[in-house]
């Protein structure tokens, strides 16, 4: 590869980074919150770290995107804007030569994001997914809760006081109201959540019984030094084997397994599929946009940020367009194929824009560019 080729990529390097590492951060934390009361409430902390980790591949496939996009402009401008790109010009790289860097780079990206989209992507959400049904449904995340009135179901209430390092729960009270005419409250020093191969039990010891009959209106208490509560009945039962489209892999997508809830579910695996075949394409559109913005035209000292500001509208529109078309394609099969179209015509114009007219829009009229007007003449 040539030095000025290499120039180019370092060039880039730096503000693609920074602008994906911002993007990222900042989607990454809005979605971290909604584990933060969890690890507020007892969530390990390493547990806490593994799941906003996972993630990361969902995010990184629009944000490295995007990261390229603003990169590019940002760069390109840099490099009109101190005559570096007019001095290239000026020895005899054409504008399409001047490109090639630029392609190296996204086509790398594109590669990584085909290898996230299939693999590291689907990996990460059924990881996240087993985790948090781990955490969410497994009933000791909310009996282990300390000063806290938890609902453990509609009718059973309990509060802990306190809990020890060594697993100890101190202050415990239980109030049971799934029998309406009885309901029952325990009471009881210390105690602790044991796991049973039966099912979970809450062991309490040195405390109290209260009964309240109310067709009677009697108070019975009774006192105990070892009482075990059953709470199995109130475990939630773990959701079935059926994996969200999301979770699945590149094969799991293009062969779906033959059951009811597939079919039921078989337009947004359709979705899903498509939209893992052809997101990674969009970088390339993305990157031919930025370039058609910053090198398309003549140099003017003017600058260039009506050009500057097209090409962001357009990338922008570009990706709205497609998410819309992501979503439409669930409800209707229509849309499958513009899907696929809308990537491949945007960057054969914005190549055709950025290498001035060097490279050419299959079937377009010859008479559009005259033989006089130089190829690198044109306009966003």
């Amino acid at each position: 590869m040539k030095k000025i080729n290499w120039y180019i990529i370092v060039q880039l390097l730096g503000p693609t980074l920074f602008i994906t590492f911002a993007l990222t951060g900042v989607i990454w934390l809005s979605q971290t919150l909604q584990f933060v009361e969890k690890l507020i409430t007892g969530l390990p902390i390493s547990t806490f770290l593994t799941l906003t980790v996972l993630l990361l591949p969902g995010i990184l496939k629009f944000t490295l995107m995007l990261g390229l996009f603003f990169g590019i402009l940002f760069t390109f401008n840099k490099l009109y804007t101190e005559s570096e790109l007019i001095v290239m010009w000026s020895a005899g790289l054409s504008k399409a030569a001047l490109m090639k860097p630029v392609m190296y780079l996204a086509l790398f990206l594109t590669v990584l994001l085909y290898i996230f989209s299939f693999y590291v992507t689907p990996f990460g959400v059924r990881t996240l997914r087993e985790l948090r049904v781990e955490w969410r449904e497994s009933l000791a995340s909310v009996v282990l809760r300390e000063g806290v009135f938890n609902s453990i179901s509609n009718n059973v209430t309990v509060y802990i006081r306190e809990k020890t390092d060594s697993g100890k729960l101190l202050g415990i009270l239980v109030h049971d109201e799934r029998v309406r005419e009885k309901p029952v409250t325990y009471m009881a020093q210390e105690g602790a959540f044991i796991k049973t191969d039966a099912g979970p039990r809450f062991y309490m010891k040195n405390g109290n019984l209260q009964e309240v009959r109310k067709d009677e209106a009697k108070l019975s208490i009774l006192y105990f030094d070892d009482y075990t509560l059953d709470l199995s009945q109130f475990e939630k039962q773990r959701s079935g084997s059926y994996l969200r489209a999301e979770a699945r892999y590149i094969h799991e997508l293009l062969w779906p397994e033959e059951e009811e809830i597939s079919e039921k579910n078989l337009a947004k695996i359709r979705s899903e599929l498509h939209n893992r075949l052809v997101l990674p394409i969009y970088t390339i559109a993305l990157a031919l946009i930025a370039l058609a913005g910053t090198m398309s035209g003549e140099f003017s000292r003017r600058g260039r940020a009506p050009k500057l500001f097209a090409a962001g509208g357009s990338g922008i529109l570009l990706v709205v367009c497609a998410l819309a078309l992501f979503n439409l394609i669930e409800k209707n099969a229509a849309f499958v194929v513009p899907i696929y179209i809308l990537p491949v015509l945007a960057s054969l114009l914005a190549a055709h824009l950025a290498s001035g007219g060097r490279i050419s829009i299959p079937f377009r009229s010859r008479s559009i560019l005259p033989p006089s007007q130089k190829p690198e003449q044109g306009g966003l």
